[in-house]
């Protein structure tokens, strides 16, 4: 603890972070930004998205709590979006209400219990910008949600701690091509194990990950990224947590993104 308080990039960070001095990506470069997998996340789907001449894309949070993670960003999709002059949708998925009882043990029940999270739904929507919010069960939410006019998706975050939850929530890779880029970056907040969570491919979204890729067949499929460099200029541990979905046979899966 005390050698990392004494690296120079921390004290920097920290003032980054208090000040945001400079740009959204010299922060993000720093991680001096409230959520900086998010950020990434949103430049990411932004820069496929303007590759393949798309005016629009999407990006999501499921699981929203009491609201920072979405009010974040929302930020970013507006810093980044109108830097690269496209309209970046925002939406977060919630029940609202906190978690539900846990189903069994995939849902780690020894992690997290009903009720955690409850949201103050109308506090929250009048912080709220252009992000939508989509309350009720994930199971219906994202069902109605594909079959709706939206852009496609660049971008999601998933942070629903249950195992069961992420798993309804999965059903955004059934959209249609339109509604989808042909390479989505997803990040999953709980995947990376601590001395209370112990998380493994037999439980929690790790579990939910293994069984897509089983599942899904030969067409899509979610992998690690496999990045040979840091997402951003100093560490960042959170690169561990991104999965890509790769949609194959996708209309543009092959179209040249290159220089």
């Amino acid at each position: 603890m005390l050698r990392s308080l004494l690296r120079p990039e921390v004290a920097v960070r920290a003032v980054l972070k208090r000040f945001k001095i400079g740009s959204l990506d010299f922060r993000l470069d720093f991680q001096a930004l409230e959520k900086n997998q998010y950020a990434f996340g949103v430049r990411q789907a932004i820069y496929l998205a303007s590759k393949l001449n798309h005016r629009s894309v999407s990006v999501i949070e499921f699981g929203v709590d009491r609201g920072a993670g979405l009010l974040a960003l929302e930020l970013y999709a507006a810093e980044y979006g109108r830097r690269a002059g496209i309209d970046v949708e925002v939406y977060g998925f919630d029940l609202g209400s906190g978690l539900p009882s846990p189903s069994d043990y995939r849902d780690l029940g020894y992690v997290w219990k009903k009720g955690a999270y409850t949201m103050d739904v109308p506090a929250l929507q009048s912080r709220l910008t252009t992000a939508r919010l989509v309350l009720g069960n994930v199971a219906d939410t994202v069902t109605q949600f594909i079959h709706m006019d939206h852009a496609p998706v660049g971008f999601m975050s998933f942070d629903m701690d249950y195992y069961t939850s992420t798993v309804a929530a999965f059903e955004i890779f059934r959209a249609a091509d339109r509604r989808l880029l042909p390479r989505v970056f997803c990040y999953f907040d709980d995947i990376d194990s601590d001395g209370h969570q112990m998380h493994c491919e037999d439980v929690g979204e790790l579990l939910a990950i293994r069984e897509f890729n089983e599942q899904s067949g030969p067409t899509h499929k979610l992998r690690p990224t496999h990045m040979l460099t840091s997402p951003t200029l100093f560490e960042a541990p959170w690169g561990r947590q991104f999965r890509v979905y790769h949609r194959f046979t996708h209309a543009d899966y092959n179209s040249y993104i290159g220089a």
